[in-house]
């Protein structure tokens, strides 16, 4: 639970600061950021051996794979993770300027470009 007011469209510049802050805490801040942008999508199936049409888990080319894969599905389960943490902690009528957001960093530009720049 959040403890600060939710974001309503009068106090952005306190909330930003608070939200901010939470994500800072969680280790989420860098992707909303954008310091920390999403690794490359590895393919959606790795290596194949060309007899088996099974897994190569030996080649090296498999490992990298898997550590391509695990490293992307860590991001976006951060990313995840702080857009849940911002779209718990901003009231229902201002969710209309993240509603199609695809990641955390649209979210808080999208929130910030909305109130600071208009």
């Amino acid at each position: 639970m959040l403890n600060f007011p939710k974001l309503n469209g009068s106090n952005y510049h306190t909330w930003s600061d608070n939200i901010m802050s939470t994500l800072q805490a969680r280790l989420l801040w860098l992707i909303v950021n954008g310091q920390r942008p999403t690794p490359p999508t590895p393919s959606t199936n790795p290596l194949i051996d060309a007899t088996s049409g099974k897994p190569v888990p030996s080649s090296d080319d498999y490992k990298e794979w898997v550590r391509l894969r695990t490293e992307h599905m860590q991001w976006l389960e951060s990313d995840l993770a702080a857009m849940g943490l911002m779209r718990g902690a901003i009231e229902y009528g201002q969710r209309e300027h993240v509603q199609s957001a695809t990641s955390s960093k649209e979210m808080w530009d999208r929130l910030h470009q909305f109130h600071v720049t208009q």
